[in-house]
């Protein structure tokens, strides 16, 4: 058996490495899709045939049979460079799509969930309202039957008690065949009494004599305001 020579042994080398990179070319063409797929396949197929010589060629032209397989090597190893960067672009944009979609989802469960927190905030804002406003009209019925229930001013001057007079002493006391009876001045008592119907203001010591429910008749005949959830003192300050 003849002894091969280098550009033998070059030329056997390239095979090699063209049917390796044909090998790694089908591997990846199993993960494309058809058409990229059937393109990388062919190349392979390329650089196998590429590498198919008999003896007497690799014997005779064994730098022709170099040169043919690092071209067909060097097609196919740069297509499935390609290819394998194509896949990883797309799996890339895949990803970046999907997260863009995730972060859209979970943009739009946000915009949602601040939606119905605002509907319930809105909705618990008209209740309050509604509670204000009724508790409002309480208030106002409140103070009208407290007004209804009070005396009216006739009636509570009528209802205060009278002052007695001092019993005159023993020793003092005249007697009764000299006393004279005292002559009251003319018309002015009964002149007082007629006042209008507005009451004027009345010294402190004597509205701290009457009672809430004749302190309030008076205020109201006095046109006041409110009255009805002062107190006694407060009262007196208002009619003082």
């Amino acid at each position: 058996m003849a002894k091969s020579t280098k550009a033998e042994r070059k030329a056997l080398e390239a095979i090699d490495q063209a049917a390796a990179a044909a090998k790694q070319a089908k591997k990846v063409a199993k993960s494309l899709p058809g058409k990229p797929a059937k393109k990388l396949r062919e190349l392979a197929a390329d650089a196998i045939d590429a590498g198919d010589v008999s003896k007497k060629k690799l014997r005779n032209k064994p730098r022709k049979v170099t040169k043919a397989a690092e071209r067909a090597e060097q097609r196919v190893r740069k297509a499935t460079r390609a290819a394998i960067e194509k896949a990883e672009n797309k799996a890339r944009l895949r990803a970046e799509a999907e997260r863009a979609a995730a972060e859209a989802e979970r943009a739009e469960t946000e915009a949602a969930a601040r939606k119905e927190e605002a509907k319930a905030l809105k909705k618990a804002a008209a209740k309050a309202d509604r509670a204000a406003a009724k508790a409002e009209q309480q208030a106002r019925d409140a103070d009208a039957r407290l007004d209804e229930a009070l005396p009216p001013q006739d009636a509570a001057d009528a209802a205060e008690p009278a002052v007695a007079a001092p019993e005159p002493d023993a020793s003092q006391a005249r007697e009764p065949d000299t006393a004279e009876p005292e002559v009251a001045a003319p018309d002015v008592a009964p002149t007082r009494r007629r006042a209008p119907r507005r009451p004027k203001a009345v010294p402190a010591e004597d509205l701290s004599a009457l009672t809430v429910a004749q302190l309030r008749g008076r205020a109201r005949a006095a046109g006041a305001v409110g009255y009805s959830r002062l107190s006694k003192a407060e009262l007196v300050a208002l009619l003082s």
